[in-house]
């Protein structure tokens, strides 16, 4: 078994139907699909000798970038998705990294980037030239199960970058999980607006057209564009991520103009607060809203549905099927319910490691799963809450404070836009928590009194930012996740 493997057989019992969907109206069938798939495999097969090869794309959100990727995989190799965010220093250390054989570019991607790699072949090159196809080009697809097929990198956030290796099987069972939980399939239409580059959008973009449904492609984000792709129930199934469906609620709507379609929602990387929950609910009466939790290096853990949401609103849900969630104490033993500690992921989504570290992937895995250093607890109904990443956590006076804790807090205030907390040294305390807020259009700086007395009645007293700095934007890594490792530079920036 392996990604993709049915692809064939989609051309050629239902050709005329659609595998990409463009904005101008544009369509590729899946026979149309499957041929620029072989096509480029004919190229990739005689541009080298080498029997397994990893192909870095250097592609945005075209079609383009599918068809590459699944003629990679589909033949057994590895496909590493270049970000045109990255700098010069981050694309020299993925190309030290993952060492590709060969890279495949847009002329578009390349001159956003602003760098060349080396050995890279232009894909309109290869497509305006018809090979002729060999029969060979069949692949067994049996023995593909725990071949690697994909390398991602992470965002940075902290120092340097970690690539991770997928396996098919990890991605096949989190598709037949996504299957189960979401209720999406063949018929539907899929978009995912966000960068084809990281691992939401891509995984929901493979997963539509290994299963011979249809993926509606956006070259950016456009909010307007998207609520109306929607509306217009052009698409059926929305992934993305908090921020993206704060835009969308952002827009001039009047409320007679909501969505009546029953779309699916699925959004991860953050928790939707209650206010943003009732204004889905209100602009998409008939649709359901899920969340889930999750990373990189283990795909699907938990998922949280109106009813889940209802029952525990303030936790990331149950875990998937297949998941088993442990919580772990400092000791090793497990934590009792409602006692913080590790969470450990065990299922068949899990990542293969990191790419050459050795000794990060070690620090991860562990007997009983994997971890990766995020803090949480299970209650008594087997609801999962978490409550920060451990390499976050502020230890202040001898207290363990949870930066994100605070934070779900300031957000609750209707004038705060956005709040980081992190820790800083203290020569008495050890650490202290400090603040930064992003106010909303129209608030004052005059909040943060308000904002001061407010967490007095919210907080225990430790828990208290000892300072608050107003940041007009904070800074973010190339995934949109806020980059803390820069905010101690911004205290230097607006003054202590």
């Amino acid at each position: 078994m392996g990604i993709g493997k049915d692809i064939g057989q989609f051309a050629r019992l239902n050709g005329e139907k659609p595998a990409i969907l463009l904005p101008d109206g544009e369509q590729i069938t899946y026979k149309q699909f499957y041929h620029h798939i072989r096509n480029l495999q004919m190229h990739m097969k005689t541009a080298t000798n080498k029997k397994k090869q990893t192909v870095g794309i250097l592609i945005g959100n075209d079609p383009e970038f599918l068809e590459v990727f699944f003629a990679v995989i589909t033949l057994g190799w590895i496909a590493v998705p270049f970000d045109p965010k990255w700098t010069k220093k981050e694309v020299k250390q993925v190309m030290e990294d993952c060492a590709p054989d060969l890279c495949i570019a847009s002329k578009s991607f390349l001159k956003r980037s602003k760098y060349f790699p080396e050995r890279v072949v232009m894909i309109d090159e290869w497509k305006r030239i018809e090979r002729p196809v060999e029969n060979d080009i069949q692949v067994k697809w049996e023995s593909f199960d725990e071949e690697i097929f994909y390398l991602g990198f992470t965002s940075g956030s902290t120092g340097r970058q970690k690539g991770y290796m997928r396996n098919h099987r990890s991605w096949l069972k989190s598709f037949y999980a996504c299957e189960e939980v979401f209720g999406y399939g063949e018929e539907d239409v899929i978009v995912a607006p966000g960068p084809l580059c990281h691992s939401l959008s891509l995984f929901a973009a493979v997963h539509a057209l290994h299963i011979g449904a249809t993926f509606y492609m956006l070259p950016v984000f456009s909010p307007k564009e998207t609520y109306n792709i929607l509306k217009e129930r052009k698409a059926t199934v929305f992934y993305g991520v908090p921020t993206m469906l704060e835009a969308m609620l952002k827009l001039p709507v009047e409320k007679e103009v909501s969505i009546n379609q029953p779309v699916k929602m699925i959004t991860s990387g953050a928790k939707l607060s209650n206010a943003t929950r009732q204004r889905i609910k209100d602009i998409l009466p008939n649709g359901q809203v899920f969340e889930f939790y999750g990373a990189s290096e283990l795909s699907f853990v938990s998922y949280s549905d109106e009813q889940i949401f209802k029952q525990a609103p303030g936790s990331v849900g149950i875990p998937f099927p297949g998941v088993n969630v442990t919580i772990k104490k400092e000791d090793g033993s497990e934590a009792l319910p409602n006692e913080i500690g590790e969470v450990v992921v065990s299922s068949e989504f899990l990542f293969s490691g990191y790419v050459n570290n050795q000794n990060e992937t070690n620090s991860v895995f562990r007997d009983d799963g994997v971890s990766i250093g995020d803090l949480g607890y299970l209650d008594e109904n087997g609801f999962l809450t978490i409550v920060g990443r451990k390499k976050n956590m502020i230890i202040s006076g001898g207290f363990n404070i949870y930066p994100e804790e605070i934070e779900i807090v300031l957000k609750k205030r209707k004038e705060v836009e956005e709040a980081v907390v992190i820790g800083t040294k203290d020569d008495y305390f050890g650490q202290k928590p400090v603040a930064f807020i992003k106010w909303k259009k129209g608030a004052k700086a005059e909040s943060f009194r308000s904002l001061k007395r407010y967490l007095k009645t919210e907080l225990p007293l430790y828990k208290i930012p000892r300072k608050f700095y107003e940041v007009e934007q904070f800074p973010y890594t190339t995934s949109g996740k806020i980059a803390r490792n820069k905010l101690e530079q911004l205290i230097k920036e607006v003054g202590k």
